[in-house]
């Protein structure tokens, strides 16, 4: 077992409850100890926290050095081996308010002075599922009766606002089970108002548990940490150090396998393991600056000569303007409010000349420059299309079609199925080079600059044509719905149109809030899923909301709710808990809601109902 040196060590032999009459024992205390020599390792007032002392390891030093010393007795077996398993960050404070306490309680009888709250709100991203971490603030955590303040307390939220985990005084580990964004709430209390406006800023510890140790290189010598042999008389596998003698050790710094997530600054923990019969020493690795990234080479292979550089300064920036306008323009269809303005910018932007400032283009013979300008005509009108489409409906992303928050009507949606047709029809071959390149490396040698721009703009094509056939599945979802009374209130109900039943009436149901459903429609609905599934990969069907938005409205239309209710519920377990799929979210849920009461299932919509109230509450709950 570990003990303390340098302390009194009380040993206490007591014999078992069950086990009755005398015994003689026979009882041997053997000491072992390597440690730091002089004062080589950082305390922290940690105490009980687990910051105590440790060997501190710049990255910025390339090797360091460390002696250590046998001061009880001779120690044999010598195995130095040092490893990393937690990256701790430092966090300042998003926001910090001080208050007094609002209850009675929380006022001094006598004086009648209240005490005082500072709440502090640090922002933490996980990157993986399951990640554990433990919060600290060392000054303040781990204590009672020598503690400053009056109380301490934290609380982690994650993105619904959910409380996953709080503590008091004593910080401990804590498993997130989920990958996203938490927030990290902390409460500390005093009667003096001034000395908690001094913690404004105060930095939050995080460690984090990393999911593969990272091994740390040792050499007995320093030309050893450079050459990586050994150099002298001393082994590196087994040794010894006399009592009283110190042995040096020396650390490579340079290591492989530090996540990225670890800033420069930040801290990597671990343990240096000397041998056997000795404890483990906490060392501590600060992250160096990061390298820079190497320049690549230009590609080996013939492009042929760019006629950008024969263009004079005036033709450059005429050329530059244009592009500059053009753009302009573009991000304005998505801006306007009128729908006469936006046509007539649709209209004037498709009927000019892509090329008509001098684009630049390559060598070549005069096939190949033709399909080049056609190439890129077709992916500015594409463009055009898709800030189009983008206008019709633009809460695509973020709302179900027949939601209050997309106001989709009919009207739009008819457009965007035309839009997105005229998409797929500019976007189509020039995606299928994207599909056929997919797995080439674009900076590989060999491979020419035409060849690279060409390569970038297949795959901007085949983005393009998913978009649009992702779109395209939406509006023909609310053309092929159609929502009864209840579909504008709180409790939102819609009537799918079944297939076998749209085939059989071989025509258009009039009426209802989607502007009518019927066979033609249903049918390019399943046509166009069945597209957009061959352009995207299982990954991308699995965890797109997006993509099970705009999809899963087919199998309801099919009888095959539970399938459709299936997705949205695994889609929902293994999403990332961020901010920035917080609509996404909100979509998918009301998605699930609105499967479950297709189902008929009344018990488990109530039970869902109620559980909205803890799974996502309206605020944040008070410490």
């Amino acid at each position: 077992m570990d003990v303390l040196g340098g302390a009194t060590l009380e040993v206490c032999v007591a014999q078992f409850w069950n086990q009755l009459g005398s015994h003689e024992v026979d009882v041997a205390v053997d000491f072992h100890g390597i440690t730091p020599a002089g004062s080589q390792s950082a305390r922290s007032p940690g105490g009980a926290s687990g910051l105590g002392a440790a060997i501190a390891i710049n990255g910025n030093y390339g090797v360091v050095r460390t002696d250590f010393s046998a001061a009880v007795r001779p120690e044999y077996g010598v195995r130095p081996k040092a490893t990393l398993d937690v990256l701790r960050m430092a966090l300042r404070p998003l926001s910090a308010a001080v208050a007094p306490c609002a209850s009675e309680r929380d006022i001094h009888p006598a004086s009648g002075v209240a005490i005082h709250r500072l709440v502090l709100d640090y922002a933490l991203e996980t990157k993986s599922d399951g990640a554990t971490i433990r919060p600290r603030l060392p000054a303040l955590d781990s204590k009672i009766y020598e503690s400053w303040a009056d109380d301490f307390a934290l609380a982690i939220f994650d993105a619904n606002k959910r409380r996953v985990a709080s503590q008091i005084s004593y910080t401990a580990s804590v498993t997130l089970r989920r990958r996203g964004s938490y927030l990290v709430r902390v409460q500390i209390r005093h009667r003096n108002e001034k000395d908690l406006e001094a913690l404004r800023a105060a930095p939050l510890l995080v460690d984090m548990q990393l999911a593969a140790k990272i091994s740390v290189p040792t050499f007995p010598t320093l030309a050893a940490a450079f050459t990586g042999t050994v150099v002298g008389s001393r082994p590196t596998a087994s040794g010894g150090i006399a009592r009283g003698a110190t042995m040096p050790l020396f650390f490579r710094t340079e290591l492989t396998g530090v996540p990225p997530e670890a800033a420069p600054g930040d801290v990597l923990c671990g343990s240096l393991s000397l041998s056997a019969q000795t404890a483990e020493l906490p060392i501590e690795y600060v992250v160096p600056a990061r390298a820079r990234a190497a320049e690549k080479p230009e590609p080996a292979g013939g492009g042929g000569a760019d006629s950008e550089a024969s263009l004079t300064p005036a033709e450059k920036d005429r050329s530059a303007l244009d592009e500059a306008m053009r753009s302009l323009r573009i991000a304005w269809i998505r801006k306007a409010k009128d729908d006469g303005v936006r046509e007539q910018l649709v209209s004037d932007l498709l009927a000019s000349d892509v090329l008509a400032g001098g684009a630049p283009e390559d060598g070549g013979d005069d096939g190949g420059r033709e399909e080049r300008r056609r190439d890129a005509d077709n992916d500015f009108r594409a463009a055009v299309l898709s800030a189009q489409l983008d206008a019709l409906d633009p809460a695509r992303r973020t709302h179900l079609p027949w939601s209050d928050g997309a106001k989709l009507t009919a009207e739009a949606a008819r457009s965007a199925v035309g839009v997105a047709d005229r998409i797929v029809e500019l976007t189509y071959p020039l995606a299928l080079t994207a599909r056929l390149h997919q797995n080439q490396n674009h900076q590989a040698a060999g491979v020419s600059d035409a060849d690279r721009r060409r390569r970038k703009l297949a795959e901007a094509a085949r983005d393009r044509l998913v978009g649009a056939l992702t779109a395209k599945c939406r509006a023909l979802a609310f053309l092929t719905t159609q929502p009864t009374a209840s579909s504008r209130s709180s409790e939102t109900s819609v009537d799918f149109i079944d297939v076998v039943s749209a085939s059989e009436d071989g025509g258009e149901k009039s009426g209802g809030g989607g502007g009518g459903g019927g066979s033609h429609w249903l049918a390019d609905y399943e046509k166009t899923v069945s597209d957009l599934t061959r352009w995207t990969g299982e990954k991308q069907q699995d965890e797109d909301a997006q993509f099970l938005v705009a999809t899963l409205p087919l199998l309801v239309a099919k009888q095959c709710h539970g399938r459709a209710l299936l997705s949205a519920l695994r889609w929902i377990d293994r999403a990332p808990l961020l901010e920035s799929n917080a609509a996404e979210r909100t979509a998918m849920v009301e998605l699930r809601d609105l499967l479950v009461s297709q189902l008929g299932w009344s018990v488990w919509a109530d039970h869902l109902r109620d559980l909205a109230l803890v799974e996502r509450p309206p605020s944040y709950e008070a410490l």
